[in-house]
């Protein structure tokens, strides 16, 4: 199965990021659906059903306490002449640290990512060259919300003709959280 390790952005904040996203172009890109919009801590790709109950035990030790994150602005990667992902950003102390965590209690079973974290929700994934200048012009600063993270997610992805499919595998509360179960 096809897994990742993600943050949930509430649904308020998709909505936001939904009614921008209509100003990308509609060719050249595939457009992220707002119910699949989400902040990647790491991806892990295909995993064997036997390994999950490995993954969880190792991320059912990752210890945080709940944290803000602010959804602000508009940028692209790799760089603005060759554009693959339209994203919107992120700030927050907690966010790379807990993508840290993650990393770490599963080092060893996945390759370390190479290019290290960058927290940002991705709006599209671009396919052909898009001018996307007046785009970032208009958006650059837009201020999409604020909210608090209070746990993370395993999520399963399964790639369909309409886009991937994704559902909760696991969630791993923050330690506060945890003591009042």
């Amino acid at each position: 199965m096809r897994l990742f390790v993600a943050v949930e952005v509430p649904e308020g904040i998709r909505e936001k990021m939904g009614r921008i996203e209509k100003e990308l172009p509609s060719e050249g890109l595939k457009k992220v659906d707002t119910g699949n919009m989400h902040i990647t801590l790491k991806f892990l790709g295909e995993v064997e059903e036997g390994k999950m109950g490995e993954v969880r035990e190792a991320l059912a030790k990752v210890e945080f306490s709940p944290f803000r994150v602010r959804v602000l602005g508009v940028g692209v990667f790799p760089n603005e002449t060759y554009v693959r992902v339209v994203w919107a950003g992120t700030e927050s102390d907690g966010l790379g640290a807990l993508a840290e965590k993650v990393e770490g209690a599963l080092s060893g079973m996945f390759a370390r990512e190479g290019r290290g974290f960058s927290g940002h929700i991705t709006l599209a994934r671009v396919h052909k060259k898009v001018d996307f200048k007046e785009f970032l012009d208009a958006h650059r600063a837009e201020e999409f919300g604020k909210f608090e993270v209070h746990r993370f997610l395993i999520m399963k992805s399964v790639l369909g003709k309409g886009g991937p499919e994704y559902s909760v595998a696991a969630e791993f509360p923050a330690a506060q959280e945890k003591n009042t179960l």
